[in-house]
């Protein structure tokens, strides 16, 4: 069985290259996107609403006939020739080039032909104009991956298409992600971080159907805080449009050089990203979600959960009860630890402070002391300090082994520590 899983780095390709005299007609797009001009959307605080979507699907019918046949080619002699990931790079800039020409792509500055050009509404609504397209293969060339944008109040409205092998070479949709739902409260607008996906079988011409994960977060104006939207999928041959295994949001920092990425294979998933935390003098820690994808397309969160102590009083804290009580030792005792539990969520009123980095043990070096300072609301007196000893077991299991209002003795040795402990990514797999 092969296993594969392949980040998608949504970059926008630059190099140009002539238009074929054989691509589709743009008029479709043009006179869906002239219709969004010319109204508002019902969708107030994202000018968006049911026009968007004729937009996306004239887009979407625009690009599938350029797909290119993979394999491109096949010589006398039997060799095959496949698709590169250049090749899709060289197909998305003509695409563009193709959308920038006839006027329908906003803010390019550097384009002639861009129509939002001087337009002091630009850099905040982009509506009546698309995206740049990003295409790209999955899983080692098994797939292929389509990512359109539509233009919204502060950002773009993007949507992602997977394809699969047809008759004769040709791609034809496996799964489709849109958001057509424009009412108040239910619309979530997305711009992809990465898309991966991962399938196994007998071999590579008779695959599972693949599991797709995307990440993405929600585009706004002026704040570095978002949501982090990640969704995970099993594919359909019958359906384009499965219910996802995992569809949750999480806040999300993107002010910083890592904002998010994802590992995907056929037995789990992998997701970091730097979002909120109680601790007042932090604001920011790394967040870890990790699934073991079970039989049945079950989820089952496992460790790691946090990258340092710190951090996992912090997750501790803020989970649900049944969670917490995952995260406890064993052999501590579970009412002891609930309670504790219980009072912990209702002190932090407003936020809390770590008072430092978490203090080791003497008598056990896998145990770890970490303080927290509750702040209360206002008018409201703080609450008072409470200890947690976090055991630490390489290379980032934690469990919560017990906690009180008193420091425990001895755990006070001061150990240097990075300000990032680590992450579970090398540098060049983000992709902000």
């Amino acid at each position: 069985m092969r296993l594969l899983s392949i980040l998608l780095p949504l970059v926008l390709a630059v190099a140009a290259t002539p238009a074929r005299s054989a691509e589709p007609d743009l008029a479709p797009v043009a006179v869906a996107l002239a219709k969004v001009r010319a109204t508002h959307g019902i969708n107030r605080e994202r000018d968006a609403g049911p026009e968007l979507t004729p937009v996306k699907q004239a887009l979407r019918a625009w690009i599938e006939p350029q797909l290119p046949a993979n394999p491109k080619s096949i010589g006398r002699d039997g060799a095959v020739e496949e698709l590169t990931s250049e090749d899709l790079a060289v197909l998305s800039a003509r695409l563009n080039t193709s959308l920038d020409a006839a006027g329908l792509l906003c803010g390019d500055d550097d384009s002639p032909a861009n129509p939002c050009s001087g337009s002091p509404t630009a850099a905040q609504n982009e509506r009546g104009y698309v995206d740049g397209v990003s295409i790209g293969l999955l899983d080692g060339g098994r797939y292929l991956s389509v990512v359109t944008g539509v233009g919204i109040k502060c950002g773009y409205d993007q949507s992602a298409y997977i394809y699969k092998h047809g008759p004769s070479g040709r791609w034809t949709l496996l799964l489709a992600t849109e958001q057509n739902n424009y009412g108040e409260g239910d619309y979530a607008p997305q711009m992809f971080v990465s898309i991966g996906g991962a399938s196994g079988g007998p071999d590579w011409d008779h695959p599972t159907p693949p599991l797709v994960v995307t990440l993405g977060f929600h585009p706004w104006c002026s704040s570095n805080w978002q949501t982090l939207y990640t969704r995970l999928w099993r594919a359909s041959d019958t359906n384009p449009t499965p219910r996802p295994l995992l569809d949750r949001g999480d806040s999300l920092y993107i002010g910083g050089d890592r904002i998010a990425a994802a590992r995907l294979t056929p037995t789990d998933l992998l997701v970091e990203y730097r979002g909120n935390t109680i601790d007042a003098d932090s604001i920011i820690r790394t967040h870890v979600l990790h699934y073991r994808i079970q039989a049945g397309d079950t989820l089952d969160r496992i460790a790691p959960v946090a990258l340092s102590p710190n951090d996992f009083v912090d997750e501790w804290v803020t989970s649900t009860p049944p969670e917490a009580a995952r995260w406890s030792d064993p052999a501590a005792d579970p009412a002891a630890l609930a309670a504790l539990h219980l009072r912990a969520t209702a002190a932090l009123d407003v936020a809390a402070d770590f008072g430092g980095a978490a203090k080791r043990c003497r008598s056990d070096p896998t145990l770890w002391q970490v303080s927290v300072f509750g702040i209360a609301g206002e008018g409201k007196a703080d609450p008072p300090p409470v200890y947690y000893k976090v055991r630490w077991m390489a290379p980032y299991r934690f469990t919560l082994v017990d906690g009180g209002l008193r420091p425990f003795v001895g755990c006070d040795e001061e150990v240097a520590m990075p300000d990032d402990v680590g992450t579970l990514f090398p540098a060049q797999v983000w992709a902000p």
